[in-house]
Order: structure tokens, then sequence, then C-alpha cells
């Protein structure tokens, strides 16, 4: 007696290769470290813009704040733009910087640059020290002037 055959044979199970799954950890790891690396460059370019935005604002500050340490009044004035040299004559910013009392040093503690209607203006954070050795808080408003950042607010 003959036993009668199914009308398919079926097919064996095919074989799960055995580097299937290292090869897609791989590709995910490749694919992750691409990922990743993009947004630190992106990242480090963001900072990098920041950086070159605020840089000018902040050295403009420092330049004022080093004259004004210096005892140079005329330099210092020099550096304020035209609204405030109009509030105040050469004489008045000295007086001023002699009834407030000098300053020894400073820190930068902030600097803030926006443009808004095409007017580009910025402010700079910095701490002061005194010459009597005490320390104040002081806001420094800046404006860009004919190309060149200039201090814009009353100083003392």
């Amino acid at each position: 007696m003959t036993v009668p055959q199914a009308p398919y044979s079926p097919q064996p199970p095919a074989k799960k290769g055995f580097f299937t799954l290292p090869r897609v950890l791989i590709t995910v790891g490749i694919v992750l470290v691409l990922c990743c690396g993009g947004v630190a460059f992106g990242v480090y370019k963001l900072v990098d813009t920041v950086s070159d935005a605020v840089a000018p604002a902040r050295d403009a500050a420092v330049a004022f704040l080093d004259e004004v340490e210096d005892g140079d009044d005329a330099g210092a004035y020099a550096l304020l733009c035209d609204d405030v040299q109009q509030m105040m004559s050469p004489s008045q910013f000295a007086s001023g910087a002699e009834q407030r009392g000098r300053i020894k040093d400073h820190k930068i503690t902030g600097v803030s640059v926006n443009t808004t209607n095409g007017v580009t203006a910025g402010t700079v954070t910095a701490t002061l020290t005194e010459a009597g050795g005490g320390t104040r808080q002081t806001v420094i408003v800046m404006a860009k002037e004919s190309g060149a950042w200039k201090v814009c607010s009353n100083p003392f």
C-alpha cells in the first residue's frame, strides 16, 4: 500500500543569519553617532554665532570701563553715544566720575544684543569694584552708531 503524498511539499524554514542582529545594531549605532554629531555641530555653530554677535558690544563696554578705571575721562567720554554727549559735557562727565567714586576693577556678568526695526542695541551687565572696596552692579546700555558700539546710558 502506498501512502498518498501531499499535494505540496513544505519548504524547510529559512535559516536566520547569524550576523543579522549585529548588523542592525551597528547600523543603528552609526545613524545615532551621525545624528548626535550633527546636533553637536549645530549647537557649536549657534554658540559661535551668538558669541560673534555679542563680542563687539562687550568689547566696547570693557574699553569704556577700562578708560574710566584708568582715569582717562576724555577717552571714556569719546566712547559715549551722541545723545549722552549732548546731555553732558566732558567736564560734567569727569565731575560725575569723581562724585560717584572711581572704580578700580570690573567684571562683565552678562551681554544682550538685539536688532529691532533695523536698530541694533544691547545691554552689558557688570559688577564694578569701587576704589573704596565696595561693589555695585550696573547695566550699561549700548547702541551701534555709525558701525561702532557706544555707551548710551548715564554711567553714573
